[in-house]
């Protein structure tokens, strides 16, 4: 029988916890650059914040499930996505800027970091508390991000126990829809689904697909995220919902072996 001395299980222990900490801080996405040391005035909700200094800030990489301040009809783990982020940040926040820094209601869009330097999108997303999107030229950590969320999807965490089923409603959308045709005229490309949706590349990011990788994907069962609004024109050829994507990261074929 091998004994091992109290000295050696500890050295063991702490080379665990060590690597532990490597693999988790990789997985979690560590600040590369400068970073902006910045007070915290509020916490909205689980991608959003507003700074002492009167700029609103919105994550990047990540939406997060709607608080609904006025009414309290929350949308799942909303509550559970603010509270997550109050308790991994004190006063402070560390802030890196986007390439764009701007959204269209004036926030600014920044990567957050708590003051291990660790991201908070990251972190969200390894907890099911939010879903990962890419939009160009904010695609720092991507990757990263990917590595992150799929920790949640594998283990079925919080948003991750629902389902992805197509719903006709405005906003943030994940679903799982199959391409019935393909179609390409001065708006960008157009995917049409065996749901009441198109799914809309705008011409100013086709670039990211060349033309013989979007007519592969006609026939097939897709992945598809980003934000989803009602057409306003009722014409009865047209779907009435269109969800708009702007990088290859958010459009997948389904293969047998993702989950849920």
């Amino acid at each position: 029988m091998t004994v091992i001395s109290l000295k050696k299980r500890q050295a063991l222990l702490a080379l665990f916890l060590f690597l532990s900490f490597a693999v988790q801080a990789e997985e979690l996405c560590v600040a590369t650059g400068p970073l902006e040391k910045a007070k915290i005035k509020r916490i909205v909700d689980g991608d959003t914040i507003h700074l002492v200094d009167g700029r609103k800030v919105r994550l990047v990489g990540i939406d997060t499930p709607e608080l609904d301040h006025k009414k309290g009809n929350h949308e799942p783990f909303a509550v559970e996505a603010t509270e997550f982020v109050r308790s991994r940040l004190d006063q402070y926040v560390y802030i890196q800027t986007a390439k764009v820094d701007k959204d269209r209601y004036g926030r600014k869009l920044y990567y957050l970091f708590d003051k291990d330097r660790i991201s908070l999108t990251s972190q969200l997303l390894s907890e099911g508390l939010g879903y990962r999107i890419a939009i160009p030229p904010n695609l720092a950590y991507q990757a990263c991000f990917e590595a992150s969320e799929s920790i949640a999807r594998k283990a079925h965490k919080k948003l991750w126990q629902q389902s992805l089923q197509w719903q006709p409603q405005a906003g943030f959308a994940i679903s799982r829809v199959n391409i019935t045709s393909i179609t390409k005229n001065r708006g960008g490309w157009w995917l049409e689904t065996d749901q009441d949706l198109v799914i809309n590349l705008p011409p100013s990011v086709t670039d990211y697909w060349p033309a013989q990788e979007i007519f592969y994907l006609e026939g097939r069962k897709i992945e598809v995220r980003g934000w989803q609004h009602r057409r306003k024109s009722r014409h009865s050829d047209f779907k009435s919902w269109v969800l708009s994507v702007r990088h290859p990261n958010d459009l997948l074929e389904i293969k047998d072996s993702v989950s849920p």
